[in-house]
């Protein structure tokens, strides 16, 4: 399960960085800290997915599942969007726990 979500992120992240000529480091961050608004604000859209790539294997790890289902992920990353837009004092992991998790 480690090997294939280290291995879906690598691609993931690859993906990103071969858009840019240079690929920018991404900043570290606590989503038990981090409010949706903070995350919403000063995250800019090209460089979210990563973000929420990781909340996915997070959640996912929590329910033991190997599956990544991109239609799913999608449903997932909206529904997160949607509830931070209505409770943007809340962290993220809050927000993520309650629409990644079913």
């Amino acid at each position: 399960m480690k090997s294939v979500t280290a291995l879906c992120f690598v691609a993931l992240v690859c993906s990103f960085g071969a858009a840019k000529a240079a690929p920018k480091t991404l900043p570290t961050v606590d989503f038990s800290t981090m409010t949706c608004q903070q995350f919403w604000n000063s995250t800019p859209a090209e460089d979210r997915g990563p973000f929420l790539f990781w909340l996915s294997g997070y959640f996912g790890h929590q329910k033991n599942s190997p599956i990544l289902d991109p239609a799913h992920f999608t449903a997932r990353t909206k529904a997160l969007a949607d509830y931070c837009a209505k409770q943007p004092n809340d962290t993220v992991l809050t927000a993520a726990t309650k629409t990644f998790l079913d």
